[in-house]
């Protein structure tokens, strides 16, 4: 997981989200979005899978369509 972790860097912003979202999944976007902006499938570097209890279990998955540098 050290790889993924300084790859996908896990902010304090990353681990609040996380809190609010149990049993769900984190999204690292590229780019400038606002909370209700749509976000381009190309946007979106990947996701962290968040666990029942709202923690990061590690997981991050990237998106097969993301597409580095076309985001706004």
């Amino acid at each position: 997981m050290s790889n993924a972790k300084s790859e996908h860097e896990i902010t304090d912003e990353v681990v609040k989200a996380a809190r609010e979202n149990p049993n769900g999944w984190v999204y690292k976007i590229e780019g400038s979005f606002g909370p209700t902006e749509y976000v381009p499938p190309e946007a979106v570097v990947g996701a962290w899978k968040v666990s029942a209890d709202g923690k990061l279990t590690g997981e991050f998955l990237p998106n097969p369509n993301y597409k580095p540098g076309k985001a706004q």
